[in-house]
């Protein structure tokens, strides 16, 4: 089958970035003819099958279109995979493919409103967690009605096995964070309070982040140096070198998906201490139990969380562990592309429930100004479309 897949960065540290490259190793393998395009990537990649925009800040949604026609000759025949639909409403028109599907790999602030402006667009959608299926089969009951909205399990490679931990009672408890250090989404400024609230508990306690950012340079200026690690972008085997040291994995962002993260933390046994954001990290840290979770963005609270779990016996923070462990059983690589396929040749060979033909997007005066200070100050006029 022909693929193309659209989102806007690649080559960010990220989870949908993470998913993309898989694509990008693995789809031509099981049969698929795939190419790639991103939003605002420069067009410098030098593999033939990826393409970039070179959209910015300062682009308009008129030039982003403009920039866009010159590239719709990659969709005609194809199945158009557009991860968290980005720039769908105003560019569907431009994108002639035989299907459009959605892969929902995140939640926002705003995701209802935005999801309800996709009427009409899509064929289909796969979503990373069952709050974001929830979510869409209230805003998108046509897609509902046919059967077309499915559950698609993130996928992890994770560890061969829980690694051993020096007993608690021993050592400081560490406490992980992992992402980029920005303050959009990620939330970042509030850490600070979150171990401000450690201290006052009196915890000993560690805390250790992976990853880079804007942030990172306030951040060692913020969180105490005699308890804190920063360890870098890392991957492969000295990522999950990092991940093995940690008891409890912790995140304060506005919104997520299901965390990637978290998945392969889990599988090396480390614990959640969990905002409670309605998002599907919250819901797998609540399968493991109540106290795995805390009131967002309650820290005082979540210092007791961690405080109750550290008063625990050994042997019940390692049944937790195991049982963690076992939460990543169904995101394996294999289940993950198995449903991605059967879901896509599905929609392929039903009938098609998205416009095959848009009416031309009416003038908007807001399509000419600049897209970035669109999205901070009228993010809902980024996404309006002539009904």
């Amino acid at each position: 089958m022909r693929l193309t897949h659209f989102f806007t960065y690649f080559r960010n540290l990220g989870g949908v970035q993470a998913i993309l490259r898989r694509h990008h190793l693995n789809d031509e393998a099981r049969g698929h003819e795939s190419r790639f395009l991103f939003s605002f990537e420069p067009d410098t990649f030098p593999e033939p099958t990826i393409s970039g925009l070179g959209i910015g800040g300062w682009n308009s949604i008129r030039g982003i279109r403009a920039r866009f026609r010159q590239n719709a000759d990659l969709f005609p025949e194809t199945v158009a995979v557009c991860h968290n639909m980005w720039g769908l409403q105003f560019l569907a028109d431009l994108m002639p493919a035989h299907r459009r599907i959605g892969l929902l790999h995140s939640d926002w602030t705003d995701l209802q409103p935005f999801l309800r402006s996709q009427q009409g667009l899509l064929d289909g959608i796969l979503c990373v967690s069952n709050s974001l299926v929830d979510l869409v089969v209230d805003c998108l009951p046509e897609l509902a009605k046919e059967n077309r909205i499915q559950l698609i399990p993130y996928p992890v490679d994770g560890l061969t096995k829980i690694p051993e931990r020096e007993p608690l009672s021993k050592r400081p408890v560490v406490v992980g964070w992992t992402g980029r250090m920005q303050d959009e989404q990620k939330r970042v400024e509030r850490l600070p309070d979150l171990l401000k609230a450690f201290d006052a508990a009196q915890i000993n306690y560690r805390f250790e982040l992976l990853g880079d950012g804007p942030r990172e340079a306030w951040l060692r200026q913020q969180l105490p140096d005699d308890r804190t690690v920063f360890h870098g972008r890392q991957s492969g085997e000295a990522y999950y070198s990092v991940l093995s040291g940690w008891d409890f994995i912790t995140s304060v962002s506005d919104y997520e998906g299901l965390p990637i993260s978290m998945l392969e933390a889990f599988s090396a046994g480390v614990l959640p201490l969990f905002p409670a954001i309605g998002c599907g990290g919250d819901e797998y840290a609540e399968r493991l139990g109540s106290d795995f979770i805390w009131e967002a963005f309650d820290f005082g609270q979540a210092a007791d969380r961690l405080k109750s779990h550290l008063a625990k016996p050994e042997t019940a923070l390692g049944q937790a562990r195991q049982a963690a462990r076992e939460l990543t059983g169904q995101h394996s690589e294999s289940e993950y592309f198995r449903i991605f396929d059967e879901f896509v040749q599905h929609i392929a060979n039903a009938p098609r429930l998205s416009s095959e033909r848009l009416a031309k997007r009416p003038f908007y005066f807001s399509d000419q100004l600049p897209f970035g200070l669109m999205t901070r100050l009228w993010p809902s006029g980024c996404y309006r479309r002539n009904e």
